[in-house]
C-alpha cells in the first residue's frame, strides 16, 4: 500500500491553498495543481508498504500521538522546491511558531517507524505543496508570481494524525484516510 502520515487541513484553509494558483501564469509554468480535497500538510512518506505491517504503523503511530498535544497552526509564506532555478514543487509553508510542534511530532513517527528504514530528510521543512511544476517557460516570471504571493491563514488546530492510502491514477492521486489517531487535549 502507498501511504504517508499527514496532517489534515480544514476546507476553508484548503480552499485558501487552491487560490493561490490564481497568481502563477500559464505563460511561466506547466504545473499540475493539487486538487482541494488533497491539500494536507506530510508529516512523512512511506512509500509503499506492505499489507501485513500496517497493523504496527498503526500500534506506533498511536502510541505518538499519546505523546503529542493538539496545536495551533497557520500557514504563511511561499516558495518552490528545490530552488527557484530548478522549481519542481510549489508549496505553502507554515508559521514559525507552529514549526516546532511539526518537527518534534515528525522525529517522534519516524523513531517510532524506524523498522521501515524510511529516508530521514534531517532538512525537514514543513510544508504544503499546491502544485508541481511539470516544465518552466519563464523562470523569472514564475519566480515573481510565487513571490507575490502573500498568505497568512487564520489558525486552525492540529487535533489529529491521519495515515493515508494514496493511489496514483493518470488524473491525479486518490487520498484516502486509513485511520486517524488523535493528539491530546491541550489544556492551555
Amino acid at each position: 500500500m502507498r501511504s504517508f502520515i499527514a496532517i489534515e487541513v480544514p476546507e476553508n484553509i484548503q480552499k485558501e491553498v487552491v487560490s493561490l494558483m490564481e497568481n502563477i501564469s500559464p505563460d511561466c509554468a506547466k504545473v499540475r495543481w493539487v486538487k482541494k480535497e488533497n491539500i494536507h500538510l506530510t508529516l512523512i512518506f512511506l512509500g509503499e508498504i506492505a499489507e501485513d505491517v500496517i497493523d504496527q504503523v498503526k500500534e506506533r503511530m498511536q502510541t505518538v500521538s499519546k505523546k503529542h498535544k493538539a496545536f495551533n497552526m497557520a500557514l504563511q509564506g511561499t516558495g518552490a522546491f528545490p530552488n527557484f532555478r530548478r522549481p519542481r514543487v510549489l508549496w505553502v509553508g507554515v508559521s514559525p511558531e507552529s514549526k516546532e510542534p511539526i518537527i518534534h511530532l515528525t522525529r517522534d513517527l519516524m523513531n517510532s517507524l524506524d523498522f521501515l528504514k524510511i529516508d530521514e530528510r534531517k532538512d525537514f521543512a514543513p510544508h504544503i505543496t499546491f502544485g508541481r511544476i511539470k516544465s518552466v517557460y519563464d523562470s523569472v516570471s514564475l519566480k515573481s508570481g510565487i513571490e507575490s504571493i502573500s498568505i497568512k491563514t487564520e489558525e486552525f488546530t492540529a487535533k489529529e494524525i491521519t495515515l493515508f492510502k494514496s493511489v496514483l491514477k493518470p488524473d491525479g492521486a486518490v487520498y484516502t484516510p486509513v485511520t486517524k489517531f488523535p493528539l491530546q487535549p491541550n489544556d492551555e
